[in-house]
């Protein structure tokens, strides 16, 4: 099997550039910029690089993932469409926030042999079986962003959400993803969107507990750390320079 690696980058430092050229399979790695007037420091054309001018991205509805950029294509999006309407030959790809923590060059192989099937790979599968506007009408604790959901999405309930800041998603699944913006013109909301999407298409969803620790907010110390889990957030570069360590 082909499986690929995509990290998803504003503008990425030389420091986790470095990284990223320890980890094996470095041909089946990509890194892809947010902005595209930047160039990684001491970038040696050893990683591929993924660039798209806005307009073309948002032009074919690879758009709107991101909750504070609504009709705009960031590095997500862009991705997307990389691996969407290109044509690359591979069974799956990591998607991988920059803040990811990845605890040893061998983490994402390890998880690949234990998980060969499945078309998402994911941290948590939160089912809601109401209408979007039920969901929407939603109070404080459980709004959520159902409301900025309902400005985008084109399918009816049930609808699912996780932590997205790491995944795998198998070519079924972006295929799903692909003939979704090709009708619609436009996705949504990133932590809606995977999980609602393959369940409804039926795709295999599998919760893996490796995932589990990819959060919205935590402060991970050194004690906390398995080697084949990924870890959200750990912003700091040296940080976890010092923790794979």
């Amino acid at each position: 099997m082909r499986n690929i690696i995509c990290f998803l980058t504003l503008r990425p430092c030389e420091l986790f550039y470095n990284f990223v050229k320890q980890l094996p399979n470095s041909e089946n790695i990509f890194i892809c910029i947010d902005d595209n007037n930047y160039e990684i420091p001491g970038y040696d054309g050893k990683i591929p690089i993924i660039k798209y001018n806005n307009t073309l991205t948002q032009s074919k509805g690879y758009k709107s993932t991101y909750l504070w950029k609504d009709t705009v294509s960031i590095s997500r999006d862009k991705a997307l469409y990389h691996f969407c309407e290109n044509d690359i030959e591979y069974d799956n790809i990591w998607f991988l926030e920059e803040d990811v923590f990845i605890p040893t060059l061998n983490t994402i192989m390890d998880l690949d042999n234990k998980y060969q099937q499945g078309d998402l790979l994911v941290s948590a599968h939160e089912i809601f079986d109401n209408d979007i506007e039920t969901l929407s009408n939603l109070q404080w604790p459980n709004e959520w962003h159902w409301k900025h959901v309902s400005r985008q999405i084109k399918l009816s309930k049930p609808y699912a959400k996780s932590m997205i800041c790491a995944i795998r998603c198998s070519k079924k699944m972006l295929n799903s993803i692909k003939k979704y913006a090709q009708k619609h013109r436009n996705l949504f909301l990133d932590e809606c969107l995977f999980n609602t999407i393959a369940m409804h298409d039926e795709l295999d969803i599998k919760v893996i507990p490796e995932l589990n620790t990819i959060t919205w907010n935590n402060e991970w110390s050194k004690e906390l750390i398995k080697p084949h889990n990924l870890y959200h957030p750990v912003k700091c570069l040296q940080t976890q320079y010092e923790f794979r360590k």
